[in-house]
């Protein structure tokens, strides 16, 4: 598939695709009036949506959840292919929006080419902040990429407000949660650390990824409850999501992490889920493993 210049962006919007600026959607949608919706994010790479199949478990559970409907699984993945067709994409970011107008259901999908993160994001490592507002987890929400979703969006802004990549939420007992666009692992003595799902974060797609592929290389993995002490002491630490894949967290408020570098630990989890794209699983390198 080849990248060609587009004029204008096409999106599909229930059935159809069609100009975006052709795509309207209802003044009584319920996503827009109330953030009664869903979403889901995903990263193109050469022309295909990453982890395809584990978004869409994760949307069909929130629709069963919402009780929204959606078409079956074949017809979703052709539209999705198609949109990415229809706008050229390459590498760059798919989205799917669920919402409803009325009794029926609204579903857009975009794609555009072009990611939020740049090489030297990854070389240099992100700065995190504390936010101050609180995850709930004890939320059945918490589950799922909800559109109700303002509490992330104000959690970054303060993040940039103080020059910082990324906020970490807490929930509503202290204990570490998640990013506000973000899953958070720890690294101490080689051990993988990263906040339970019973402590509030979405199960991440790309999370689940980390664990399994970090199990498979033989590195100890454990989720449970972690306080905020554990992320200022950790030696490694690092952010997971769809689009920035592996970040490496380098410090947190003032303070490095570690030595304030992308730790070894960090390094090779990220190198192995690169080539995990292209079916490989690379050895680790030794005295990471303990």
């Amino acid at each position: 598939m080849g990248c060609r210049k587009m004029t204008e962006a096409i999106v599909y919007l229930n059935g159809r695709l069609v100009p975006q600026s052709r795509a309207f959607i209802s003044t009584s949608n319920s996503s827009f009036l109330y953030g009664e919706g869903l979403f889901e994010t995903l990263k193109i790479e050469k022309g295909r949506p990453r982890f395809l199949p584990h978004h869409l478990e994760r949307l069909y559970r929130g629709a069963e959840f919402l009780n929204f409907s959606l078409p079956d699984q074949d017809a979703l993945t052709k539209a999705i292919e198609e949109t990415i067709e229809a706008n050229g994409v390459e590498c760059g970011r798919l989205r799917l929006t669920l919402s409803r107008n009325g009794e029926g259901s609204c579903l857009l999908i975009t794609a555009s080419q072009g990611l939020p993160y740049k090489e030297k994001d990854y070389l240099q490592g992100f700065r995190a902040v504390l936010s101050s507002f609180r995850r709930n987890h004890l939320s059945p929400l918490k589950a799922f990429k909800t559109t109700n979703y303002l509490e992330n969006a104000l959690a970054l802004k303060e993040a940039q407000a103080a020059g910082a990549g990324e906020a970490i939420l807490l929930n509503t007992e202290g204990f570490l949660a998640e990013g506000s666009r973000s899953n958070l692992f720890l690294v101490h003595d080689g051990v993988l650390f990263t906040p339970d799902l019973a402590s509030g974060p979405l199960p991440g797609i790309t999370r689940q990824q980390v664990i399994a592929l970090a199990q498979q290389a033989g590195i100890t993995v454990v989720e449970k409850r972690l306080a905020l002490k554990d992320l200022t002491a950790a030696q490694e630490a690092f952010l997971t999501s769809s689009l920035m894949e592996i970040m490496p967290l380098t410090s947190f408020g003032d303070q490095p992490i570690g030595n304030g570098k992308p730790g070894p630990v960090t390094s090779y989890i990220k190198k192995i889920f690169t080539n995990t794209a292209v079916g490989k699983l690379s050895s680790p390198p030794g005295g990471i493993i303990k």
